[in-house]
């Protein structure tokens, strides 16, 4: 499966990111910021966790396609 293929996506789901996004903006907008926070500190905790050990399987998957 190629890289570019991941990121082909449908309207619906495309619909459905923004309608998630947009439930955490409004919040925020309004003044609620503690709940964007939470999510903004959970997120980014993820992301510094999981990212490279998911960069490290991707490498693995395609260095392994080669031979």
């Amino acid at each position: 499966m190629e890289l570019e293929h991941l990121f082909q996506q449908s309207g619906f789901f495309m619909t459905l990111q923004m309608v998630f996004i947009s439930s955490l903006l409004i919040p925020a907008a309004v003044g609620r910021v503690d709940i964007y926070r939470i999510f903004v500190r959970a997120t980014a905790s993820n992301l510094v966790t999981f990212g490279p050990i998911t960069l490290l399987g991707y490498v693995l998957y395609e260095v392994a396609r080669l031979a």
